[in-house]
């Protein structure tokens, strides 16, 4: 039961995030800390997850967190706080898999946009929708 919900939760998130990034390249923080919120609940429901999966799949996005204050924004702070929130639902291993796997196709993403001169070096890039494909092809058994 608690894998259907999360799975369902995190697609949910994931969906409405990346649309927003993709408009507005930002996400609102009251929406992911919302999904953080329900997440805490599932885990006191159902206790699918050890504390410490759960703490240390937060840390995935806590190093993201700081990161981002390490390069003065330019890894995005709300993309940080989203992998924290991810780590509450998939701990330590999935949430390392999901970060590794958005960060790969979002390379290869940006470097077809910079060979066919779309974009310049300087230009940015959403990256919440390449964690939201990442995430699918996680449940999908691809990646």
């Amino acid at each position: 039961m608690w894998e259907m919900w999360s799975r369902i939760a995190v697609v949910g998130m994931l969906a409405i995030c990346a649309a927003e990034d993709i408009r507005k390249k930002e996400i609102h923080l009251n929406l992911i800390l919302a999904f953080g919120i329900v997440g805490v609940v599932f885990h006191m429901l159902w206790q699918m997850q050890t504390i410490e999966n759960v703490l240390f799949g937060m840390g995935v996005g806590g190093a993201l967190l700081l990161l981002s204050i390490l390069t003065r924004g330019k890894i995005g702070i709300g993309d940080g706080i989203l992998l924290v929130v991810t780590g509450i639902y998939l701990g330590l291993e999935q949430n390392l898999e999901l970060l590794i796997c958005s960060l790969f196709i979002c390379a290869v993403y940006a470097l077809c946009l910079l060979a066919l001169r779309k974009r310049s070096r300087k230009d940015t890039v959403a990256f919440v929708p390449f964690v939201l494909i990442s995430y699918v092809c996680m449940l999908a058994g691809v990646l």
